[in-house]
C-alpha cells in the first residue's frame, strides 16, 4: 500500500513546507538562563507521514478517548460505538483482542494495581486486567461518566459526571465510590499533574479551568480560558507548569498552572476534542474536526506549527512517548481503523 505523506505546513500569508530550526529569544534573564531556554526549546520541524490505516476487526462505530500504556507498549481507544476497547501492540502493530466493555469514554492506566480503567456512560467504572484485558470488576457511580484521570500518587480515580457539575472519586483497588466533588459548572476534561500533585478540570459551561486538591477534595482557583471558549481538550507540561486548554472556537489557551495567568493563546483548527502533550518534543497535539493541529511549546509560550488533515470522524488521539508518533482512531464505511502519524527524517 502506498503511504500518504502529509507535509506539516505553517501559513503566514503563504504556505511553505516546514524544514527549519528556531530558537526563542529571552529578555531580562541571565545568559545562563537564556542558554538553557534556547537549549530546551530548540527543535527541528520535520514532516508528518500518515502511515497506512490498521483495520480493527469487528463492528464499526465511533471512538472516544485514547491512551498509551508506555511500559506495556500498547495503545487503547474507547470504541464507544462498538461497545468495546480497541487495543494495539505498538511494537508489532498487531490489533489485540477487543473486550466487550459497553459504552465507555475515558481511558486510564493504573500501573500500581495492574488495571485499565474505563469511564462508562452506563454509570460505572469498568476495570480490566492490564495484561490479559479480562474484566475484573465494575464500580457503580451516580451518573454516566465521560473523561477520567488517575492520580498515581494516591491511587484514586477521578471521574467527570458527563454533563453534570460533579467529579466522582473512585478507589479502583477497593472497588468503591468514595466521594463526590461539586464543580462550578459542567465538566469536559480532567488531567492529573504528578509534578504539582494537583488535578485540573475544564469547565465547558463557564469557559474556565479549575484546580482540585486530591489530598482534600477541595476545588481551588477558577481561571478563565479566554479567548478559548467551551474548553474541551486539556493537557499539562509538568516541567514548565503550563496548562493547555483547547476551546471549541479554535483557540488554545496556555495558562500558568501556578498563578492562572494567561501566557498566550494559539489559533488552532476549530472543534478540538482530546489533546495530548509530548514532553520529549514539547509539542501539543490537538485532535480537531478534520485536522490535527500541532503546537510547539516555546520559552515565551507556544506557536502553531501546522494543521494536518485527518480522516472524518477522528476527534481523539494519543502520543507514544517512545517514538513520538501520534495515533488516531476513526470509523470507516466498512469498519474502523487506527492510524499512525510519524515524523520522518529529511533525506538529502
Amino acid at each position: 500500500m502506498i503511504k500518504k505523506t502529509i507535509p506539516l505546513l505553517i501559513c503566514s500569508g503563504m504556505c511553505a513546507a516546514l524544514f527549519l530550526h528556531f530558537s526563542t529569544r529571552a529578555s531580562a534573564v541571565s545568559p545562563a538562563s537564556r542558554s538553557e531556554a534556547v537549549k530546551q526549546f530548540h527543535v527541528e520541524v520535520q514532516p508528518l507521514q500518515a502511515m497506512p490505516p490498521i483495520p480493527i476487526p469487528g463492528k464499526a462505530g465511533w471512538f472516544d478517548y485514547m491512551a498509551v500504556d508506555a511500559s506495556m507498549h500498547r495503545l487503547y481507544a474507547a470504541h464507544s460505538g462498538a461497545g468495546t476497547l480497541a487495543a494495539l501492540d505498538l511494537r508489532t502493530h498487531t490489533v489485540l483482542n477487543s473486550p466487550a466493555v459497553g459504552s465507555t469514554h475515558g481511558v486510564e492506566i493504573d500501573a500500581r494495581h495492574n488495571l485499565i480503567l474505563l469511564g462508562s456512560s452506563e454509570k460505572q467504572v469498568v476495570e480490566l486486567d492490564r495484561k490479559t484485558l479480562a474484566q475484573q470488576k465494575t464500580v457503580d457511580t451516580p451518573e454516566g461518566l465521560d473523561a477520567i484521570a488517575y492520580d498515581s500518587t494516591n491511587g484514586l480515580l477521578y471521574c467527570d459526571g458527563g454533563h453534570k457539575p460533579q467529579v466522582f472519586v473512585v478507589d479502583p483497588a477497593a472497588g468503591k465510590l468514595l466521594k463526590t466533588i461539586s464543580l462550578p459548572g459542567d465538566p469536559e476534561y480532567i488531567v492529573y499533574d504528578p509534578a504539582g500533585k494537583m488535578l485540573y478540570q475544564n469547565i465547558e459551561s463557564g469557559d474556565a479551568v479549575v484546580s482540585i486538591n486530591p489530598a482534600t477534595g477541595a476545588v481551588g482557583a477558577e481561571w478563565p480560558t479566554a479567548p478559548a471558549t467551551q474548553p474541551h481538550g486539556l493537557a499539562i507540561d509538568g516541567k514548565t507548569r503550563r496548562l493547555f486548554s483547547a476551546g471549541a472556537n479554535g483557540e488554545l489557551a496556555v495558562i500558568d498552572a501556578r498563578t492562572g495567568r494567561l501566557i498566550t493563546s494559539v489559533a488552532i483548527a476549530k472543534g478540538p476534542d482530546q489533546i495530548a502533550f509530548d514532553p520529549g518534543t514539547r509539542r501539543v497535539y490537538c485532535a480537531c474536526r478534520g485536522f490535527l493541529s500541532v503546537v510547539q511549546e516555546t520559552a515565551r509560550g507556544a506557536r502553531l506549527l501546522g494543521n494536518v488533515p485527518t480522516p472524518p470522524g477522528a476527534h481523539t488521539l494519543a502520543v507514544d512517548p517512545a517514538t513520538h508518533a501520534v495515533w488516531i482512531a476513526f470509523p470507516t464505511a466498512g469498519g474502523s481503523s487506527f492510524e499512525e502519524y510519524r515524523y520522518v527524517k529529511r533525506t538529502r
